[in-house]
């Protein structure tokens, strides 16, 4: 009887406990999205911004991941992989499929694409997300760490895709300024937030177009003529918006007449100095600044995700009183930065802070200029090589112009989400007796050990 009693228990316990395990399975499966996010950057973790995005989807959208596989890029390919993955756990009407991009040429045409890419298609329409451009690398890579800017870039395409307002930039050329040829980064970041781009020659065309919605001036470093600064007043005067960021020339004090009016039109003043700021000469040298924000709608979020821009060569500016615009500084040095007026002698490696001739820090590197009914006009700043290239992807840079360009544009959708740094991932090289060391204990020792501990307790219960 005893012996009964105990297998009967035995029993109850065991369908006790296949009884539990099926409904905490049942459980957490109808938790649906539910999960806990253990990795130490939150990799997994979706922004708030994501998941409205999400959710605000209310037709079908196909979401194809074509990429290149081979050894060098499996486990970036399946960080993107994941990444979508999460977005298409959260709404049925995303779907996911997956390409291998040599095998489909067909694809790789009709979407244009020649590299590993991310391809949101709804009906008709469809955005495409560059994979390699999700990457980074932090400092010099050495270390294998990067950044991934994906869960950013998937969501702002997703947002973009059904949006049917489209804005107009256009970027003065003729004087030596940045064209798009060296702001391709820059450029695809606006096409993707729905923005289209092109060059004006404005010295032949004459007037602004009409239907540009912003007006980019960035790095000139010749003067503005007297019939082009007529023209941009004009346009300016019937609604446009002005980006102008200065470059770095070193006569821009005696030639700069028609460019420093058009600021003035704004309240603003260039003083033709140099920033240089000391507290980053140990580091990244005296002519460079990671500035501070001021308080704008263009810097708050920036400010909180602590995504700072990295300039070099910035022009000193300062306000004047007008009762047009409200100024806003946007971005300033140090206290223990000056704005150094002897070009001359900065040329020569020579500066010292004078303070009878110098401009005394913080100094203004950049301001927004907004009419007096609270609407957006003009964003000057005193740096431009930040925008370039070689330089957008340096800490906060790209952040900021796109928030600028945004505010300017009125576009109340721009997202900005922090990117995730990743560590390095080491390949291990196991020589023969290391495999099969870890074979052993993996697939042979731990299990043996588990059936000793069952057989012993077996033996024990039968001398019960």
């Amino acid at each position: 009887m005893k012996k009964w009693l105990s297998h009967t228990n035995s029993t109850v316990l065991s369908v006790a406990v296949i009884g539990i395990f099926i409904l905490l399975t049942l459980f957490l499966n109808s938790l649906g999205g539910f999960q806990l996010d253990l990795t130490s950057n939150k990799q997994y973790t979706l922004s708030d911004q994501s998941l409205t995005a999400i959710k605000n989807v209310k037709d079908d959208v196909s979401i194809k991941v074509l990429t290149v596989e081979n050894a060098n890029n499996t486990v970036l390919n399946r960080e993107v992989t994941d990444m979508v993955q999460e977005y298409t756990k959260r709404n049925s009407k995303l779907k996911m499929e997956q390409f291998n991009l040599t095998q489909e040429p067909t694809l790789a045409s009709k979407y244009g694409i020649t590299g590993s890419s991310i391809v949101l298609e709804q009906g008709d329409q469809y955005k495409v997300v560059d994979i390699a451009s999700l990457f980074t690398a932090v400092g010099d890579g050495s270390d294998g760490s990067y950044q991934f800017t994906g869960e950013e870039k998937l969501t702002q395409a997703l947002m973009n895709l059904s949006s049917t307002e489209m804005k107009k930039m256009v970027f003065l050329t003729g004087h030596e300024e940045l064209g798009l040829d060296q702001l391709t980064t820059l450029r695809s970041s606006l096409e993707q937030n729905n923005i289209t781009t092109e060059e004006l020659q404005l010295s032949q065309a004459g007037v602004v177009p009409e239907d540009a919605d912003i007006l980019a001036i960035i790095g000139p470093q010749r003067d503005i003529s007297d019939a082009e600064l007529k023209a941009i007043r004009t346009y300016l005067s019937n609604g446009g918006k002005l980006m102008m960021s200065l470059g770095f020339v070193e006569d821009m004090k005696s030639s700069w007449k028609n460019i420093d009016t058009l600021m003035a039109d704004y309240g603003i003043v260039d003083e033709h100095a140099v920033m240089v700021d000391n507290q980053q000469a140990s580091t990244m040298g005296p002519l460079w600044v990671v500035p501070e924000y001021g308080t704008h709608a263009i810097t708050d979020k920036l400010s909180d995700s602590k995504l700072y821009p990295m300039l070099s060569l910035s022009i000193a500016l300062t306000s004047k009183e007008q009762e047009k615009y409200t100024l806003s500084p946007l971005i300033h040095s140090s206290n223990d930065s000056y704005g150094e007026t002897n070009i001359e002698g900065l040329l020569q490696n020579e500066t010292a802070n004078d303070p009878d001739q110098d401009i005394q820090g913080p100094v203004e590197l950049g301001y927004a200029a907004d009419t007096t009914d609270g609407k957006p006009k003009a964003v000057i700043l005193g740096s431009s090589i930040f925008m370039q290239d070689s330089e957008i992807g340096n800490g906060g840079n790209r952040d900021f112009i796109l928030n600028t360009v945004n505010y300017l544009s009125e576009k109340e959708d721009g997202v900005t989400i922090r990117p995730r740094v990743q560590a390095g991932y080491e390949v291990a090289y196991l020589d023969g007796k290391q495999a099969r060391t870890i074979f052993f204990v993996a697939i042979v020792g731990f299990p043996l050990i588990f059936v000793i501990i069952g057989v012993f307790l077996w033996w024990r219960r039968r001398r019960v």
